[in-house]
């Protein structure tokens, strides 16, 4: 059952996520004989080069949405946040939904942002920061954090207020959103 996923796990929560955003319903996903799936996500705790490896070869072998998933995921074990941040970015355009590539552009930025390449990385989502988007709060957060980084707090605090007050901002979000 689902309630069997340790839920504290951001990365499993990710995968959940990723499955409900290219519309797959949660029973289907409980239902469909992934073993290899399951056997590599087990393994990033204990040993993420193996798991990686075993997610690489599923990036290509896999039938589609777990070719994607694995891919994502694959990315993001890389030993080091420039690693992932430039694997996410590779990766990005390859993934089965454009929502999957979206949301391996919003994780490169985020694990960018203490980077010199943040703002770069940023600015390219702002088509994504559109009305209506999927990750356009998670784009503002990005940009507010940019801004501070620039010591612009004006424009963080506009964009945090901005974000504070959209109805569909997530919980995480506005407790972020409110501490800062």
């Amino acid at each position: 059952t689902r309630s069997n996923r340790p839920q504290s796990n951001p990365l499993l929560a990710l995968l959940g996520w990723t499955s409900h955003v290219i519309g797959l319903v949660a029973s289907d996903v409980r239902t469909t004989p992934d073993t290899n799936r399951a056997k590599a996500l087990a393994q990033i705790a204990t040993d993420p080069a193996t798991a990686r490896a075993a997610l690489e070869k599923q990036a290509v072998d896999a039938l589609q949405p777990y070719r994607s998933l694995a891919a994502l995921t694959a990315a993001q074990l890389r030993p080091t946040l420039e690693e992932q941040v430039t694997a996410l970015s590779s990766v990005a355009p390859s993934l089965s939904a454009s929502e999957l590539s979206d949301l391996a552009l919003v994780i490169a930025a985020f694990k960018s942002i203490d980077t010199p390449k943040a703002a770069e990385m940023v600015a390219r989502l702002e088509p994504l920061a559109a009305p209506g988007r999927p990750f356009g709060l998670s784009v503002r957060e990005l940009q507010a954090m940019l801004a501070v980084r620039k010591g612009d707090t004006k424009r963080a605090k506009e964009l945090w207020n901005e974000i504070a007050k959209d109805p569909a901002v997530p919980q995480g979000t506005s407790q972020r959103v409110t501490a800062m």
